[in-house]
């Protein structure tokens, strides 16, 4: 295999300053998202996990028992996704059972925080090739199948309902769009017309090569549990995302009604329908890299972790972006891809509104508002758009943040690996 020698900024290098030490994205993939219930819908969590993983390490050449761990991050940790998925799908894929696993949650941006940790732990030389990313099949537990379980209780306790009862409690993802709508005068039509943009763009994305996306039958078949694999049977094959083969006309968007006020702004056309899906980052560090002959596609700058009101959680990936951005050394006009997590239209366009990006630079390809999201893997599939993205783009620079609920927000910048 082609070896290469450690990648540099170029001329660009001596403005964002000094790299961390030797933290590369190898690859990033993901799967197809299905809708809830749609063609993905026959997959166990733990399997599709499992297929990612390892057609990752195969495309790769990369053998398993070099893995230091498994990151995943996942949402909603109960029934088909309890018990430490990660771990099951190591096991699962047929690793070996040194390979250790652990799940993140961090709402929707649980797969990005996971990445952000693997890099971190090869930046301190704790680990030199890990697998982090994300799972999440919402047709087998749906967006809130962990509260559905009074009889053990609800996770929020006295002092935390004490403390936001007198703002309303802590909202629901469409509510919180609501308050972030109302926040930054959002009107429907806004809304309505970022949507629409953000499907065109992914159904034009869509036409041209994504090798980013790996090809799975709609419909599992078992893997045996050892390293050598045979060939699937890839009939039905998928590599298209499934909601874009129906997308919405102007007219079906304008006749929706509010979802979760009269009167409101939000609708199921401009809020991220529920996914399944999976993502997956090699990242390892550069030296590691460079011995095993596998050529980085980029490298990690900085990361951020934010907070911010519950009330309104999608605008924490503002502070969260920023503190990112100041840690690169870089402008946001260095920037020309900014991939943000489409939870809503009103949480990317206040988000571009708090920063001042131009939203010509935002979700090029389209986002979540097209493709549905797959809650624990949404962050790293933007990040395995990102790696593709920035090998097209001008500066060779990409941005990804997001928030999940409950006001913690993530972001990352990349730069093309040269």
């Amino acid at each position: 295999m082609v070896r290469r020698a450690p990648g540099t900024l170029g001329r660009r290098a001596g403005r964002a300053g000094p790299p961390m030490a030797g933290a590369v994205v190898v690859d990033a993939r993901r799967t197809a998202y299905g809708r809830r219930g749609g063609v993905l819908s026959g997959w166990h969590p733990v399997d599709l996990a499992a297929e990612l993983l390892a057609q990752l390490l195969e495309a790769n050449k990369v053998d398993s028992a070099l893995v230091d761990d498994v990151i995943l991050g996942c949402t909603s940790q109960v029934g088909a996704q309890a018990c430490n998925i990660a771990r099951r799908a190591v096991l699962a894929a047929g690793w070996p059972e040194s390979v250790p696993g652990v799940t993140v949650d961090r709402h929707a941006v649980s797969s990005t925080q996971a990445v952000h940790w693997a890099a971190q732990g090869v930046i301190s030389g704790a680990q030199s090739l890990v697998v982090a990313g994300g799972v999440e099949v919402m047709t087998a537990v749906p967006l809130g199948a962990a509260l559905a379980q009074p009889a053990i209780g609800k996770p929020y306790g006295l002092r935390l309902s004490e403390r936001y009862r007198g703002r309303g409690g802590l909202l629901p993802p469409g509510l919180a769009a609501e308050a972030v709508a109302r926040q930054w005068s959002l009107s429907r039509e806004e809304l309505d017309g970022w949507a629409l943009a953000s499907i065109d763009k992914a159904l034009r994305a869509q036409k041209g090569p994504r090798p980013f996306i790996v090809s799975l039958p709609t419909v599992p078949a078992p893997a045996p549990s050892v390293p050598s694999r045979p060939a699937r049977r890839v009939a039905k094959a998928m590599n298209r995302d499934e909601a874009l083969e129906r997308p919405w006309r102007h007219a079906d968007v304008a006749a929706l009604a509010p979802v979760y006020l009269d009167g409101g702004v939000v609708t199921a056309a401009n809020m991220a329908a529920e996914g399944d899906g999976a993502a997956a980052v090699l990242v390892a560090a550069e030296e590691t890299a460079r011995t095993l002959g596998l050529v980085p596609k980029a490298r990690f700058l900085s990361f951020a972790t934010a907070g911010a009101d519950p009330a309104a959680w999608p605008i924490a990936a503002v502070p969260a972006t920023l503190t990112a951005l100041a840690r690169s050394g870089l402008s946001s006009s260095d920037v020309d891809r900014w991939y943000v997590y489409e939870s809503s239209a009103a949480a990317v366009l206040a988000w571009a509104a708090a920063t001042g990006v131009e939203l010509g630079k935002v979700n090029v390809e389209g986002g979540e508002l097209a493709t549905t999201a797959p809650l624990g893997a949404a962050g790293a599939g933007l990040l395995a758009s990102a790696v593709c993205g920035i090998a097209q783009s001008s500066n060779g620079f990409a941005v990804v943040c997001g928030a999940g609920e409950g006001g913690v927000g993530t972001a990352c910048v990349l730069a093309r690996y040269e």
